[in-house]
């Protein structure tokens, strides 16, 4: 078997549809808006967000599956408190099933089976202008202080349109499966608890700023080599890491700063603390060895290493 059959018998291992393609999540998602707009004060659109969206999502190692969807209520965010539009939806689904939270950038609806999350629907709360392409999200708790709460310009839309416009044929189709190597790393090096990890987004944001399509020659010719555009995609991360100082332990660290190419054009990676970005940089210098091995000797073991026992060895 080829390294490259190798890499497609893993991406269809981890693979996760997009929402038409799979009939449970988009059975979940309907449950929920038809919740919302039967007890919601005021009319809304909808539209997907997120992995599923953009084609990147993968299976859950906790077999809890997060579906992301926009609810987008047109008002003049001027004229309305944030958290009081929030309320709104939480209100509305609150009885929906036995754990909705209150998040600050979102509503989460938990699905649960023996007492296990199985789906969680996160609802986006956004507002948008009558005759207005802008959205601005809802940010704050629900007793959240005034400096707390705000709109937020977001444009999620945008940047799911340029992840689906970034590549086109067989270079898109292994973009999205670097994408999806590079979230099954972090899930199996990185706890799922927490602000640890960097985020799925976070690593949807490098490959769209880094990932070069890679070929490799074979006897046949020339084929796709996901080998070559991963470990070319680390090493772009591993590069773009710089010095900063940290006050607290009195040394340098390595950081990594990754501005989102929409608004809200923030660093997606700015909630990490230097301690877990240190780690996250450890996490990659060794991720680019094990990729660096295996491209070197053909080695299977750096990559079961590397990605965990969905990796063929045989």
């Amino acid at each position: 078997m080829t390294m490259q059959s190798r890499f497609r018998r893993f991406h269809e291992a981890i693979q996760l549809k997009r929402y038409n393609e799979n009939a449970g999540l988009v059975e979940k998602r309907d449950r929920v808006l038809r919740r919302l707009r039967e007890n919601a004060p005021r009319s809304f659109e909808f539209f997907n967000q997120g992995s599923y969206a953009m084609g990147t999502g993968i299976k859950p190692l906790d077999g809890d599956y997060d579906i992301d969807v926009a609810i987008v209520f047109e008002l003049n965010p001027h004229a309305f408190d944030p958290v009081e539009v929030k309320r709104w939806v939480y209100s509305a689904v609150a009885s929906h099933t036995s754990r909705v939270e209150w998040r600050r950038s979102c509503i989460t609806v938990y699905y649960q089976q023996a007492g296990e999350a199985v789906y969680h629907v996160d609802l986006a709360v956004m507002a948008r202008t009558p005759n207005s392409r802008g959205f601005h999200l809802a940010i704050g708790k629900e007793h959240s202080a005034d400096s707390q709460r705000k709109w937020q310009p977001d444009d999620r839309q945008g940047f799911i349109e340029a992840v689906e416009n970034r590549f086109s044929g067989e270079e898109a189709a292994q973009f999205r499966r670097v994408i999806r190597y590079l979230k099954r790393w972090k899930d199996h090096h990185f706890s799922l608890e927490g602000r640890a990890a960097p985020t799925g987004l976070s690593l949807t944001v490098a490959a769209y700023k880094w990932f070069r399509p890679s070929q490799g020659s074979t006897w046949m010719g020339t084929e796709e080599s996901d080998l070559a555009a991963t470990l070319n995609l680390v090493k772009d991360i591993r590069r773009n890491f710089s010095q900063v100082w940290d006050s607290d332990t009195n040394r340098s660290i390595p950081r990594l700063s990754l501005q989102f190419p929409n608004a809200p054009f923030d660093d997606v990676l700015k909630r990490m603390t230097h301690q877990q970005m240190e780690e996250f940089h450890q996490r990659i210098v060794k991720l680019d060895a094990w990729l660096e091995h295996a491209n070197r000797t053909g080695s299977v073991t750096s990559l079961t290493s590397a990605f965990g026992d969905d990796f063929p060895d045989d």
